[in-house]
């Protein structure tokens, strides 16, 4: 990071060099002050730029930070060796305690493969029991699939007949209003009808008139009709979308308690099972710290019968253990000494690359940015002045939209 932010800072003073001396846009000036006046100084427009802000906020800076954490990792793993595996320091008695180590790996072996079984079988009792778990969520919701279409069903049929009970009362209501609004026009159609065949053929305009008042009174009795009926159809058809509405609702409570019911048999069934997993595992852990205590105490048995007799062949096969060790120690180290050396410089090589990029990309965009601006001197965050104009947004900005 100090490399790059000095390489910055260098490119930032040439800039302002090869600004200076007119390779920047001139600044426009105000009118010249009279002849008589002393000329005044010229007023340099300058800016700062954050690299620190720049460098965190660059589109590749997470790049750049992981190369350089990486390369501090390996510089670390290259500076610190492993640590040599643990030799066998002789004793009084070397065969036994070799012996002892044997059986105590023998032990752990035995202890991690009866380990593992176990695990297995749990781990196949655990899918068993999701597998019914999942049979059993597709069966209850097979029967509430079932028990919901026959309660639509039922709902239905339910529906059909009150709305057709409502159906038969409208039409005896209007046959019965029919008949009373026929009572009441029957007689002044009648007298009409006498008055017509009387004067059928004496007086032709008292005829029309009769005529036409008896049209109007049968217009105006089948107009009364049609309007009731009509009123009654309306009424049948409102009571029939309130029943409607009424057996949505029922329907949809009814559906919910269904997914109610399944989901507490779903989850009652899941703890019975939960239990169960648990009792199982709690058997074999018994089962396992049992079979391994007994096997403990017939490797030990096996153990102090073996270091008996073999204290001198235990002596040379440490000697031989020790030193094949050792040279397999330091071939390791060799390897991965120069693995390590490689890997470093492949990724100090990237991180120059990208530095070198990131660098240009700077360059460029705060020189792009001074000539729109028209400034004169572009200085880095550390240098204090006051009145300098802070363009670390706008070239971040500019990094960041190319991205």
């Amino acid at each position: 990071m100090k490399a790059w932010r000095a390489a910055v800072r260098v490119c930032c003073a040439l800039w302002a060099a090869a600004v200076l001396s007119g390779c920047a846009r001139p600044v426009a000036r105000e009118s010249s002050p009279p002849a008589s006046s002393s000329p005044a100084a010229r007023t340099y427009r300058v800016a700062v730029v954050d690299l620190d802000r720049i460098a965190q906020q660059h589109p590749r800076a997470r790049e750049l930070r992981e190369l350089r954490r990486r390369i501090a990792q390996t510089e670390v793993a290259l500076m610190v060796p492993p640590p040599p595996p643990p030799l066998p320091v002789p004793s009084v008695a070397p065969v036994g305690r070799q012996v002892r180590e044997e059986a105590q790996r023998e032990l752990s072996r035995y202890a991690a493969e009866l380990r593992g079984a176990y695990r297995r079988e749990l781990e196949a009792l655990e899918r068993q029991a999701r597998a019914e778990l999942d049979r059993l969520g597709q069966q209850l919701q097979s029967e509430a699939q079932e028990q919901l279409k026959a309660r639509q069903q039922q709902v239905q049929e339910e529906l059909q007949r009150k709305v057709e009970a409502q159906r038969q009362q409208m039409q005896a209501r209007v046959r019965a209003y029919e008949e009373q609004v026929a009572r009441e026009y029957r007689l002044p159609l009648l007298n009409l009808r006498l008055k017509l065949e009387t004067v059928q053929h004496a007086d032709r305009q008292q005829y029309d008139r009769l005529l036409q008042e008896y049209e109007r009174l049968q217009k105006e009795r089948d107009a009364k009709i049609q309007a009731y009926a009509e009123a009654q159809q309306k009424e049948l058809q409102e009571f029939a979308r309130a029943e409607e509405q009424k057996a949505r609702e029922a329907l949809e409570a009814y559906r919910k308690e269904l997914e109610e019911q399944t989901r507490s048999r779903l989850a009652e069934r899941e703890a019975e099972l939960r239990a169960q997993l648990r009792a199982a595992a709690q058997e074999r852990e018994r089962e396992f710290q049992q079979r391994v205590s007994d096997r403990q105490r017939a490797l030990e048995r096996a153990a102090s019968a073996q270091a008996q007799g073999a204290v001198q062949r235990a002596q040379e096969e440490l000697r031989r253990v020790v030193e094949a060790a050792q040279r397999r120690y330091q071939e390791e180290q060799r390897i991965r000494q120069e693995q390590l050396r490689k890997e470093l410089d492949a990724l100090r090589a990237q991180q120059a690359s990208l530095e070198a990029t990131i660098l240009a990309e700077v360059r460029v965009e705060v020189a792009q940015v001074a000539l729109e601006q028209g400034l004169d001197l572009v200085l880095v965050r550390h240098v204090s002045n006051l009145k300098a104009t802070d363009i670390t947004d706008v070239v971040l900005r500019r990094l960041q939209g190319k991205r």
